[in-house]
């Protein structure tokens, strides 16, 4: 059975709108019509909060891998105090919380629960254009995405770059429900369809 990405689920709405008679008078007509459902997915400000919460965690837990690798180093007999006061050691610091500690904060999580802490105490899950979590390597790009300036900007006018880039978004988990329950009445329906056609 083939899957119903969230852009394709189709709903019947009924309206009434107001018609003239034939004696002039305006009286309300039911009109039936169908259209794609509209889905609702966390964009814009309302993804500030889980970024706050995200960020002070992301703290907590990069002191949390970066004092075990201290002590290595240490054990090892690398003055760790000085080569981080050298402008190189502050150079291999930056670099390592940048491209290995910040992505790996969102790849340990939302591989593993589908979501960040931040997200989480807020009720939001992370999904593809399925309602389903993501597989590893597209968490990895998703995680990667992130890095490139300013990324954390696109959020505030609707979906961020590292969901568009990976066709991934943030839902609320009892629209995600919701959701399910429509790609699976979608399905439904249309493989009753495709059977009747074929008798």
């Amino acid at each position: 059975m083939a899957k119903t990405k969230r852009t394709e689920i189709r709903e019947n709405q009924t309206v009434k709108r107001p018609i003239k008679n034939e004696f002039g008078e305006r009286k309300k007509k039911k009109k039936s019509f169908v259209r794609f459902k509209e889905v609702p997915v966390v964009e814009g400000w309302s993804r500030f909060g889980h970024y706050i919460i995200d960020i002070i965690i992301y703290y907590f837990f990069a002191l949390i891998v970066a004092v075990p690798i201290v002590i290595i180093l240490m054990s090892m007999g690398i003055d760790v105090e000085n080569a981080v006061d050298s402008g190189y050691g502050n150079l291999l610091d930056r670099l390592i919380s940048w491209l290995i500690l910040y992505p790996g904060y969102y790849i340990l999580f939302e591989s593993s629960m589908g979501t960040t802490p931040g997200k989480l105490i807020l009720g939001r899950i992370v999904v593809n254009e399925y309602g389903e979590k993501p597989d590893f390597l597209t968490i990895v790009k998703r995680s990667y995405s992130r890095i490139v300036p300013f990324e954390s900007f696109s959020c505030f006018s609707g979906m961020g770059w590292h969901d568009t880039w990976t066709d991934t978004f943030v839902i609320r988990k009892k629209d995600l429900e919701e959701l399910k329950l429509a790609q699976k009445v979608q399905e439904f329906e249309l493989n009753t369809n495709s059977t009747e056609t074929q008798n």
